[in-house]
């Protein structure tokens, strides 16, 4: 049996189980079955008949194994959407942790691309629930109509004025909040839960975005353009000593250019990795620099001193974004 629960697809039936399981006494009495799988559709005879089935080793409860066993001979073309919500539930996960973590040091072009990537992963999820339900709402209603003479099992817990499963569970969605999904759809949890946390973080990284929106700027020449360039540097840990030592040096010398309006390094606590940020009043500013001994010096030591190669990045941002042009040059930590 606990090769079944294995298989790829099954781990969600161990959830149900958990749910199911009202005592947390790893098994699921008749009272626990009746509770959890009335769907207000089958009777109260057919809902014991049900459990008896699944329940194959005569014992009055069920265990893990008897439902994953029988569950799994019934999947047929939802054995891949099963499959399929594993490696979603674990994907998501891993994106969420990812953005979590590094989303507050990326630049606003990246952050921009990080949350209409998470806002387009909810819509997608999204469509495929309004799919899914408005199916599963059909089944059972038709259920319900052609049984029409049978004493169904009503649903306890919301309470709710109808015979139908797919009115309970939807006044239930109506009460559902992001730390709770449906309780008697174990296909869709995976898919609520995973929408929920998508939410919760997209709302979560559109509060931190303190960039204003800046009106549209017309300007007559590109004259006004400044050099920004950015340096990332992975240190041997047991060159750091020596590193700080000529990254000073450099930093000084660079300092005294009139044209660099701004450098500013950072460094990031419990690593050796630095990056440094310059400003330059123009592109030809920046290649008289790089040019120069003393960028000729710092470059040269560094290959002695990184882990991997320099990666250096630049771009040209307009005067106008920089309020103080007067030369500045900031160390600083972050953790």
């Amino acid at each position: 049996m606990a090769s079944i629960e294995k298989e790829k697809g099954m781990s969600i039936f161990l959830d149900v189980f958990r749910r199911a399981d009202k005592d947390d006494d790893n098994c699921l009495s008749l009272e626990d079955f009746r509770s959890f799988f009335a769907d207000g559709v089958l009777s109260a005879k057919e809902l014991d008949a049900l459990f008896h089935e699944i329940d194959t080793h005569n014992t009055i409860n069920i265990d893990t194994g008897e439902l994953c066993t029988y569950f799994s001979k019934h999947l047929g073309p939802y054995r891949e959407i099963f499959a399929a919500l594993e490696d979603i539930n674990v994907s998501v996960s891993t994106a969420l942790q990812t953005t979590a973590t590094k989303y507050p040091d990326k630049t606003f072009q990246d952050q921009f691309c990080v949350r209409f990537l998470l806002k387009e992963v909810q819509t997608q999820l999204g469509a495929l629930l309004g799919t899914i339900s408005a199916a599963s709402d059909h089944l059972e209603e038709e259920a319900v109509k052609n049984r029409s003479g049978k004493t169904q099992v009503h649903f306890e817990e919301p309470v709710v004025s109808s015979k139908a499963g797919w009115l309970a569970r939807r006044a239930r969605r109506q009460l559902s909040t992001q730390t709770s999904v449906p309780y008697d759809s174990a296909s869709m949890n995976a898919f609520f839960t995973q929408v929920n946390r998508l939410q919760g973080m997209l709302d979560k990284l559109e509060t931190r975005v303190t960039l204003d929106p800046v009106d549209e700027e017309i300007v007559t020449d590109d004259s006004s353009m400044l050099m920004l360039v950015a340096r990332k540097l992975c240190v041997l840990e047991s060159e750091d000593k020596a590193f700080r030592s000529t990254l000073r040096t450099y930093v000084e010398a660079a300092a005294k250019n009139e044209g660099c309006l701004n450098l500013s390094v950072r460094s990031y606590s419990g690593t050796s990795n630095f990056t440094l940020y310059e400003i330059w009043d123009s592109e030809e500013s920046w290649k008289n620099h790089f040019a120069s001994d003393a960028s000729k010096s710092f470059r040269h030591s560094n290959v002695d001193h990184m882990e991997k190669p320099e990666q250096m990045s630049n771009m040209t941002i307009p005067a106008s974004w920089i309020s103080d042009s007067s030369p500045t040059c900031v160390i600083s930590g972050t953790a």
